[in-house]
C-alpha cells in the first residue's frame, strides 16, 4: 500500500478501529475509563455546540456576500429541495414498511432497561445563540450585501471565514478520535446496539436496507453512473458518516462533513454554505426511518397501516416540521410526535414507544442523515447551475429580441 493512499484513507481506518474495538472489547475496559472518555467527549461536545453558531454565521455569511444577485434564488431553490427530498424520502419510507412489515409478520416484544454511563464531570457552556438564529441572520446579512456590495463588510466576512475554518481544521479534527471515543463507550456500556439488534432487529435491518440503498442510488446517479466516482464521494464522507454513528449528532459531524464535501465538491465556498443551512432540516435517514417505525407501532397495538392517502398527508406536515427540528438526539420525534397522535392516531402509549425504539435506532438514522447531507450538495449544485445557465440564456435571447426590436 502506497503511503499517498494510505495518508487518504487513515482517517476512516483510524475511526473504524475507534468504533469497533471498544464495542468488542469495552467490557474489558474499567468503568472509570469509560466515564473518563465519556466525560471529555461531552466537553468537547460541549465547546463545539457553543461555537457552531459563528461557524455556521461566518460560512453562510461569506458564501452568500460573494453569490451577488444570485442570493435570493439560491436560498428560495434550497429551500424547496429540502422540501421536496424530505417528502421523498417519508414516502419511500412508508412503501418500504408497508411491504417489508406484511413480509416479515412483525409483532414486537417489550423494552429493557440498561445501565447509564455517567460522565466522570459534567461541562457546559450556555449558547450566546442558537444555531437557527444564525442560520437565519448569516442568510439575511449574505444576501443583503450581496445586493448591496460593501468593502468592510466583505473583509469581515473573509476573516470570520479563516477563522472558523482555523478551528475546524487546527484544534477540531485532531481531537476527533478522542472526541468519538467517549460516545462509543456509551453505545457498548449502554448496551444500545446489542438492544436494537435483539428486539427490533427485523425492523432496524429493513431500516438500514432502505436508507443506504435510497443513498446509493443518490450517490449513483451523483456520479453520473461511474463506479469510481461513486466510490470516491463515499470515501470522502465515510468519516462523517462513522462520526455521526457515534455521537448520534448531525451537527457534531458537521465538521468532518465539511471536509469531506469540500473534496467531492471541488467547490469550497458552495460546500461551507450548503453543509450548515441543511445539516439540521435535511434528514434522510429519520425521513425513512420514522415511517417504518410508525407503522410497526401500529401493527404492535393492533392497528391497521393508514392507506396511502393518510399518509400523504403525514407527509406533508411532517417535511415542514423538519424545518423546525432540534439538534439534539431525537429531536426529529420530539417534533414529529403531535403529527403522529393527528393524522395518524397515536395515543400516548404508542409515542411512548416509537420514541424509546427510535433513540435506540437513532445512531444509524443520524448516519444516513450526514451521508445524505454529503449527496444531497452535489445534486444541488448540478441543479442550481443548469437552472442558473438556463436563465442566463433566456435572459440573452430577451435582450437580443429586445435590442432587435429597437433596431427596427
Amino acid at each position: 500500500m502506497s503511503l499517498k493512499l494510505l495518508q487518504k484513507i487513515k482517517l476512516p481506518l483510524f475511526l473504524s478501529a475507534i468504533l469497533i474495538l471498544p464495542l468488542f472489547f469495552g467490557s474489558y475496559v474499567p468503568i472509570e475509563i469509560k466515564s473518563i472518555c465519556y466525560g471529555l467527549s461531552l466537553s468537547i461536545k460541549g465547546i463545539l455546540e457553543f461555537v457552531l453558531p459563528f461557524i455556521i454565521f461566518s460560512f453562510v455569511f461569506y458564501c452568500l456576500s460573494n453569490l451577488q444577485k444570485g442570493a435570493i434564488f439560491f436560498v428560495f431553490l434550497l429551500i424547496a429541495c429540502v422540501f421536496i427530498s424530505n417528502f421523498t424520502a417519508l414516502m419511500i419510507g412508508y412503501s418500504s414498511g408497508y411491504i417489508g412489515l406484511n413480509l416479515l409478520h412483525f409483532t414486537a416484544t417489550p423494552l429493557s432497561t440498561s445501565p447509564q454511563l455517567i460522565p466522570a464531570w459534567n461541562f457546559h457552556l450556555t449558547k450566546l445563540v442558537s444555531n437557527d438564529v444564525a442560520l437565519l441572520w448569516g442568510f439575511s446579512i449574505g444576501i443583503f450585501f450581496s445586493i448591496w456590495p460593501n468593502k468592510k463588510a466583505k473583509a469581515i466576512a473573509i476573516y470570520l471565514n479563516k477563522s472558523a475554518n482555523r478551528f475546524l481544521k487546527k484544534i477540531f479534527i485532531p481531537l476527533l478520535p478522542l472526541f468519538i471515543l467517549g460516545f462509543v463507550f456509551k453505545l457498548e456500556h449502554e448496551h444500545l446496539l446489542q438492544t436494537a439488534l435483539r428486539l427490533y432487529g427485523p425492523i432496524l435491518i429493513l431500516i438500514i436496507m432502505t436508507q443506504w440503498l435510497y443513498l446509493g442510488v443518490w450517490y449513483f446517479i451523483a456520479g453520473n453512473f461511474s463506479f469510481k466516482q461513486f466510490f470516491f464521494y463515499i470515501k470522502n464522507v465515510l468519516p462523517a458518516s462513522l462520526t455521526g454513528f457515534s455521537t448520534i449528532s448531525s451537527a457534531a459531524a458537521m465538521p468532518v462533513l465539511l471536509l469531506s464535501t469540500e473534496k467531492n465538491l471541488g467547490n469550497p465556498e458552495q460546500a461551507r454554505i450548503l453543509i450548515p443551512a441543511i445539516i439540521n432540516i435535511h434528514t434522510i435517514g429519520s425521513a425513512i426511518g420514522i415511517p417504518i417505525l410508525s407503522l410497526a407501532t401500529l401493527l404492535t397495538f393492533g392497528l391497521p397501516m393508514p392507506s396511502p392517502s393518510v399518509f400523504i398527508i403525514f407527509a406533508l406536515y411532517t417535511a415542514l416540521a423538519k424545518y423546525a427540528v432540534a439538534a439534539v438526539p431525537g429531536g426529529v420525534i420530539i417534533v414529529v410526535a403531535p403529527l403522529l397522535e393527528a393524522h395518524l392516531g397515536f395515543s400516548s402509549d404508542m409515542i411512548g414507544l416509537i420514541t424509546a425504539v427510535y433513540l435506540i435506532v437513532d445512531p444509524f438514522g443520524t448516519t444516513a442523515n450526514v451521508t445524505a447531507n454529503g449527496v444531497f450538495p452535489i445534486m444541488f449544485t448540478k441543479l442550481h447551475n443548469r437552472l442558473t445557465q438556463s436563465n442566463r440564456k433566456l435572459s440573452d435571447i430577451g435582450s437580443l429580441e429586445s435590442h432587435g426590436g429597437a433596431q427596427t
